[in-house]
């Protein structure tokens, strides 16, 4: 027999509780000639087979009814459900604050921030000591913060023996220089990779050049590349990042970001950069848009978590007239601009397989090519043609 006090005890709740609980008619005990009350052991393991119900979530009422026989079914369901949310919560929490010590993946709360609130997640990730650009990269790239520096080190070795960074033709690129309406003086090149359209650039033209990206052993490469040429007077190759670009002494005749600007978002770019351009200067830039309405869903998903500001040309033309940009053209870079860059990823994914099993790299270039082959005539490359007013 217990008293009182000693049940309380023995359970780990108040004489309060027991009392409140007698109370509500869920304990009973037995009253004895001298008015204390006392309490068997089936009133313990009654208390504690009510403590494990209510660790389920159930109210004391409920409780009750369970202990009565009289079990809901209904209840005891929306009870589950409501206690796999909180899990879920709450593993979701978990995970996210072990990541954030460096003891897991970031990957998908970087995704879900990115999706929903872009512009600041990167400027969360600057005050992580990113730059804006590597943030960038961070959020497209390997999304995931704790692993960012192993994933784009395996990632730059893959890209560094490639020619061509993003879907491009030096056909594509001379037909856009042709749309400015001045023999341009000085150009700068926003995102210049490998020096692809660098090249041809300062092969079609006599202007000043500026190229800049941040990636410093490519950098490196294309300065040798413009001193071999001879065209080091006319070329400079500076590592700068696109989102902070300094004012310039002298304002641009052009600006030219083929498959960069979405890097900080193309809204963004056209305004930004448009301080940079002299008054009647020329923006140009390509990006990758859809072509279709209605994808296939798998396609509808991979770019969902790829590149979700991915949309329309006619939006785009709209975002550039809103901007205050006179659209002098626009066109469809084909097939050809895609299968310069993918199929040439393709060789050199299949040639470090070895070296690359096993990494997300891996897994993401795998992925990216496995859409690339589901694309044609629902996604591609337009380039576009601004001119500031």
């Amino acid at each position: 027999m217990y008293q009182i006090s000693e049940l309380a005890e023995s359970v780990g709740l108040s004489r309060a509780t027991l009392l409140y609980y007698e109370k509500l008619g869920l304990l009973t005990g037995k009253r004895q000639a001298n008015g204390y009350r006392v309490y068997t052991d089936a009133d313990r393991q009654r208390l504690r087979l009510m403590q494990q119900l209510q660790a389920g979530g159930l109210s004391l009422q409920e409780c009750q009814a369970c202990l009565d026989g009289k079990l809901d079914h209904d209840v005891l369901g929306q009870r589950l459900e409501t206690l796999e949310r909180e899990i879920a919560e709450k593993t979701r929490a978990r995970d996210l604050l072990a990541a954030l010590l460096g003891r897991g993946s970031l990957k998908d709360w970087h995704e879900e921030v990115e999706r929903v609130a872009p512009d600041l997640h990167r400027a969360w990730l600057m005050t992580q000591g990113f730059s804006s650009e590597e943030a960038a990269r961070l959020a497209w790239l390997s999304k995931d913060m704790n692993a960012h520096d192993d994933y784009m080190a395996v990632f730059m070795e893959v890209f560094s023996g490639l020619d061509c960074w993003g879907p491009a033709t030096e056909a594509a690129t001379l037909k856009a220089l042709a749309m400015v309406p001045f023999a341009p003086k000085s150009i700068l090149e926003i995102g210049c990779g490998p020096g692809m359209a660098t090249m041809s650039l300062a092969e079609a033209t006599d202007a000043r050049i500026l190229a800049t990206d941040t990636d410093e052993g490519t950098l490196d490469r294309l300065r040798d590349r413009v001193v071999a040429e001879g065209l080091g007077e006319r070329v400079e190759v500076r590592n700068v990042d696109m989102a902070q670009l300094p004012a310039p002494e002298q304002q641009w005749d052009v600006i030219w970001a083929e498959g960069s600007a979405y890097i900080i978002g193309v809204e963004r770019a056209m305004r930004d950069w448009k301080r940079l351009l002299r008054p009647g200067g020329v923006l140009v830039f390509s990006e990758m848009v859809w072509r279709t309405d209605a994808p296939s869903e798998d396609l509808r998903a991979y770019w969902a978590s790829e590149y979700p500001a991915m949309t329309r040309v006619p939006v785009r033309l709209e975002q550039a007239k809103q901007a205050r940009y006179r659209v002098l053209g626009h066109f469809d870079m084909g097939r050809e601009a895609m299968d310069s860059y993918y199929q040439p990823l393709e060789a050199r994914v299949a040639e470090m397989e070895a070296r690359l099993a096993g990494t997300r790299v891996l897994e993401d270039l795998r992925a990216e090519l496995a859409a690339y082959q589901a694309c044609d005539g629902i996604v591609s490359f337009e380039m576009f043609v601004l001119q500031k007013t």
